[in-house]
C-alpha cells in the first residue's frame, strides 16, 4: 500500500464552485503559496458565485479558490480532532450570494518535505536558461522511501503540490470529505 499521496481537487468538483479570495488586510495573496506559518492578524475573505446553489455549495468540505484553499468547519473541526500537522487555519468568511459564513478556515499548508521520486517524475527547467534551477514537472511519481515530515507538505521539488500521508487520506475518505480527491 502507498504510504503517500498527492491530494487535488476532485474530478467532480463544479467550476461554478471556484471561489474568489480577497485579502482584506492588504497582504498578498501568494502568501498563502509559500508554505510559511502567517504571524499576523490577517482577515481573507471568499467570495462564491451568486448563480450556484447556496445548500449545494456549503456541502463540499474543501473548496478551491483562485488564491489559498478554503475548509468548513467540519474538516477544520476533524483534523483538529485528529491531531493532523503541518497546517495552520486561518480565520475566513465565506460569503454566498449576500449571506457571509462564519467558521471557514484558510487551507494553509506550512511544512515542506521532499516527496518525488526524480528518476521517475518527468521534468524540464521552468526556465531554459538555468537549467539546474526550479523545475516543470509533466509527470509526478512520488517516493514511497520517503517519510514525510508532517501529515500535509508542500513537496520540496514544486510548491504547489501537496502531499499528505496515507493517514491522512483514510481519515478524509472514512468521514466522507467532499471537493478533493487522492493520487499517486
Amino acid at each position: 500500500m502507498a504510504n503517500n499521496f498527492i491530494l487535488s481537487i476532485a474530478e467532480d468538483y463544479p467550476e461554478s464552485y471556484w471561489l474568489k479570495a480577497k485579502i482584506l488586510s492588504g497582504e498578498d495573496i501568494s502568501i498563502f503559496k509559500e508554505g510559511i506559518i502567517i504571524g499576523k492578524d490577517i482577515k481573507v475573505r471568499f467570495e462564491g458565485s451568486k448563480k450556484v446553489s447556496t445548500s449545494k455549495l456549503l456541502s463540499y468540505d474543501f473548496f478551491f479558490s483562485d488564491g489559498p484553499n478554503l475548509i468548513s468547519p467540519r474538516l477544520h473541526q476533524l483534523m483538529c480532532l485528529e491531531g493532523i500537522s503541518g497546517v495552520q487555519f486561518v480565520d475566513a468568511e465565506l460569503v454566498v450570494g449576500e449571506v457571509s459564513h462564519a467558521g471557514y478556515k484558510v487551507f494553509n499548508v506550512i511544512d515542506r518535505s521532499p516527496a518525488f521520486d526524480l528518476h521517475k517524475s518527468i521534468s524540464e527547467p521552468l526556465l531554459s536558461y538555468i537549467p539546474d534551477g526550479p523545475r516543470w514537472f509533466s509527470k509526478i511519481a512520488l517516493d514511497e522511501r520517503i517519510e514525510l515530515s508532517s501529515d500535509i507538505v508542500r513537496a520540496e521539488e514544486e510548491s504547489a503540490t501537496i502531499v499528505v500521508k496515507a493517514r491522512v487520506k483514510a481519515i478524509f475518505e472514512s468521514d466522507l470529505v467532499r471537493g478533493l480527491q487522492f493520487t499517486q
